[in-house]
C-alpha cells in the first residue's frame, strides 16, 4: 500500500518565534549564537535519532522562524549553541517536489497516510554570493508532525541532487503547476512506488 503525504500548510504550532512565544508547556532554556537565549517548549523539540548526515552527534533541534518576512528558517541544535542549519520548505521554491521515501524510513518515523509531516531542505549559501545558494533535495529532513521525530532521508528519485540552485528552481517554478507530495513504495512490492497528488 502506498503512503502519500501531501505538502503541509503553514501551522504556527509547528514553528517557534523567539520574540513571540507563548509558554504553555514545560520549557527549556537554549543558548544560541544567532538568536540569543531561547525558551523552547519541550513538546516542539524535534528528535533525529540518527542526527544529520555528517553531524550525527547532534540529535535534538528546534525549528526557528526568526523573520516572518522570509521563508528561511533555522534548524537549531538544542545542545550546541553554534550549530544551526538554514532550511527551506521545498515547496517554497519547487512546487512540484514529490520525493519517494522508503517504506523503512516511513515505518521508522511512524508515518502513515494520515500523519502530518514537515519537510525541509538544508540550504547552503556561499559567502557573499546568495544567488548561488543551493538546497539539498536528495536528503531532505522529514519530520512526523505528531511525534516530532525526524530523519534526514535519502529519497529514491534520481532527479534530485544535493545541490539544486534555488534561483534556478524559482525560475522553473513559474512554469510548473503547484503540486507536491511524498511517496512511499507499496508494501506488497517494494520495487514499485505509486504517487498520488492531493
Amino acid at each position: 500500500m502506498a503512503i502519500t503525504i501531501d505538502k503541509r500548510t503553514h501551522d504556527p504550532e509547528l514553528d517557534m518565534t523567539p520574540t513571540n512565544m507563548q509558554l504553555q508547556t514545560a520549557t527549556i532554556t537554549v543558548p544560541t549564537t544567532r538568536f540569543g537565549t531561547l525558551e523552547v517548549e519541550e513538546e516542539i523539540i524535534v528528535t533525529l535519532p540518527e542526527g544529520i548526515i555528517g553531524f550525527e552527534q547532534w540529535k535534538r533541534y528546534v525549528v526557528v522562524r526568526h523573520d516572518d518576512n522570509t521563508s528561511f528558517r533555522w534548524f537549531q541544535a538544542i545542545d550546541t549553541p553554534e550549530v544551526a542549519f538554514p532550511i527551506l520548505e521545498p515547496r517554497e521554491f519547487r512546487p512540484d517536489y514529490a520525493p519517494t521515501v522508503s517504506e523503512a524510513d516511513a515505518r521508522m518515523l511512524g508515518i502513515t497516510v494520515d500523519t502530518p509531516v514537515l519537510l525541509f531542505a538544508i540550504v547552503t549559501v556561499p559567502p557573499q554570493n546568495a544567488h548561488e545558494m543551493t538546497a539539498n533535495l536528495l536528503g531532505p529532513i522529514l519530520i512526523n508532525g505528531f511525534t516530532r521525530r525526524g530523519k534526514q532521508v535519502i529519497v529514491q528519485d534520481e532527479e534530485y541532487t544535493t545541490r539544486h540552485r534555488v534561483v534556478d528552481e524559482l525560475q522553473r517554478a513559474r512554469e510548473v503547476a503547484p503540486v507536491a507530495c511524498v511517496t512511499m513504495p507499496k508494501r506488497e512490492n517494494p520495487s514499485h512506488a505509486q504517487t498520488v497528488v492531493a
